[in-house]
C-alpha cells in the first residue's frame, strides 16, 4: 500500500498526462480543422472548379495542395457555414489562410458567378450569323449593333494577347512584336483570322472576353480539331493567313450554288497552289484583297469597272498586308477563313500556275505565263461584256 502523500503524486501525475493528453489531442484536432498549414501556398491561387465538381472535390483538391490542413477541415466550416453547392468557374484564393477563410473566399466568389449567371439568364437573347469572307471589323460592328457588347471594348479585347490561354486555345499565334492597330507597321487585330464564320446566341451586355471565348471554342470544334495532327502551332499562322486569302479571293458573286461548289472547291486548291508557286519563285502574291485590307476601298480593276476605286500607289494601300508591294505572305490574316478554304491551304493542287484573274461572276482563269496572263485579261474582258 502506498502511503497518501505517494498516492496524491501518482493521482496529481495521473491527471497530468490525461489533460496533456486531451491538450495534445485538442491541438491535433484544432490544427486538423482550424489552422492554415505550414506549407501553404502564399499569394494569388488560382482555383478552377469544373462542371459536377462538388465542395467535396474542391476540399479534397485543396487538401492535396496543402492550401487547407485536411479535406474535412473545409467540409466541416461549409456544414458550419450552410454552405452546400459551388458553382462552376474560375476562383483566386488570396492564401495563406484559415479553413474558414477559404471557405469564406470560396463562398463570396461563388455567389458572385450565380449571380452573375441570374443576371446573365435574364437578358435578351441575340442571334448573329457572321457570314463567310468578313473581317473582324464587320463582325465587331454587327455585336456593337445587336449590343452584345461596346464596339470600343471589342476592339480592345481583340488585341490584348496576354488575356487568351495558349494551352487552351493551342491554335493562337505568339504575338507580333510590333504594335497592333497599326496597319503601316503592324497587324491590325490579334484575333483576325479566328473566329469562325458561323450563327451564334449572344445575349445583350455580354462579357466582351466571353464572347471571343465563345468563337474561339467554335474556332476549335469546327477547325482546330480536324487538323491539329496535320500542322504545328508555329506554321499554322501562315495556314490562316493564306486561307483568309483565299476565302476573300474565292466565291461568286450571286452566291454558291450545287452547280458551281465543286468547281469552287477546285478553284481554292488551284489558287492555294498558284500562291505556293509565286512564294517559290520569289515573286510578290499581287493579291487585290489584300490590299484593300483595312483600307475600306476596293482596287480599282482591269477587267470591270469598281465604283470609288482605290490606286494601288494610293497612299491608303501602303500597309503592311500589301502583296503588290510585299513579297511573301502579308503580315496576317485579313478575315476569318471557313474550313474549307483551310484544307486547301493544308491541301493545295500541284501545278504551274502563277497567273489568275476574275470574271464579274466571280470564276477564276490561270494563266503560267504572264503573255498568258494577258492573253486571258482579254479573254475575261470578253466574257463580262456578254455577261454584262
Amino acid at each position: 500500500m502506498f502511503s497518501k502523500p505517494i498516492r496524491r503524486i501518482f493521482t496529481i501525475s495521473i491527471i497530468i498526462i490525461i489533460v496533456g493528453i486531451f491538450i495534445s489531442v485538442g491541438y491535433n484536432i484544432i490544427a486538423y480543422y482550424f489552422i492554415t498549414p505550414s506549407g501553404s501556398p502564399e499569394g494569388s491561387y488560382e482555383l478552377v472548379v469544373a462542371s459536377g465538381d462538388s465542395v467535396e472535390t474542391v476540399a479534397d483538391a485543396l487538401a492535396e495542395d496543402e492550401v487547407i490542413p485536411s479535406e474535412n477541415s473545409l467540409l466541416l466550416q461549409a456544414r458550419l457555414n450552410s454552405f452546400n453547392t459551388i458553382q462552376q468557374g474560375n476562383y483566386t484564393l488570396e492564401l495563406p489562410d484559415s479553413p474558414e477563410g477559404v471557405m469564406l473566399q470560396i463562398r463570396s466568389q461563388s455567389n458572385d458567378i450565380s449571380q452573375k449567371l441570374a443576371e446573365l439568364n435574364s437578358k435578351p437573347e441575340v442571334k448573329i450569323t457572321f457570314k463567310e469572307g468578313e473581317t473582324l471589323d464587320q463582325m465587331i460592328d454587327k455585336l456593337a449593333e445587336k449590343k452584345v457588347a461596346s464596339k470600343e471594348d471589342l476592339e480592345s479585347l481583340a488585341n490584348q494577347h496576354e488575356v487568351y490561354d495558349i494551352s487552351k486555345y493551342p491554335f493562337l499565334p505568339e504575338p507580333l512584336s510590333c504594335d497592333y492597330g497599326d496597319i503601316g507597321s503592324c497587324a491590325k487585330y490579334y484575333l483576325e483570322g479566328y473566329l469562325y464564320p458561323d450563327t451564334y446566341n449572344f445575349t445583350e451586355s455580354m462579357d466582351p472576353k466571353q464572347v471571343f471565348q465563345t468563337f474561339l471554342n467554335n474556332f476549335n470544334n469546327k477547325v482546330w480539331s480536324k487538323i491539329e495532327d496535320q500542322i504545328t502551332r508555329e506554321g499554322f499562322y501562315d495556314v490562316v493567313t493564306l486561307a483568309s486569302v483565299l476565302e476573300k479571293e474565292t466565291g461568286r458573286t450571286k452566291g454558291v450554288t450545287a452547280e458551281t461548289k465543286d468547281e469552287l472547291s477546285q478553284e481554292r486548291k488551284i489558287m492555294a497552289g498558284v500562291f505556293y508557286n509565286r512564294l517559290e519563285q520569289d515573286m510578290k502574291w499581287q493579291s487585290d484583297v489584300t490590299a484593300e485590307y483595312g483600307t475600306g476601298k476596293k482596287l480599282c480593276q482591269q477587267t470591270f469597272e469598281v465604283e470609288n476605286c482605290m490606286l494601288l500607289d494610293s497612299p491608303l494601300a501602303k500597309t503592311m498586308y500589301n502583296t503588290y508591294q510585299n513579297v511573301g505572305f502579308p503580315i496576317g490574316p485579313i478575315t476569318s477563313p471557313q474550313v474549307d478554304n483551310i484544307q486547301a491551304t493544308l491541301n493545295p493542287d500541284e501545278n504551274n500556275y502563277l497567273f489568275f484573274v476574275s470574271d464579274v461572276t466571280g470564276k477564276k482563269y490561270f494563266a503560267e505565263t504572264a503573255d498568258e496572263h494577258f492573253q486571258v485579261i482579254r479573254e475575261v474582258n470578253i466574257i463580262n461584256n456578254e455577261l454584262s
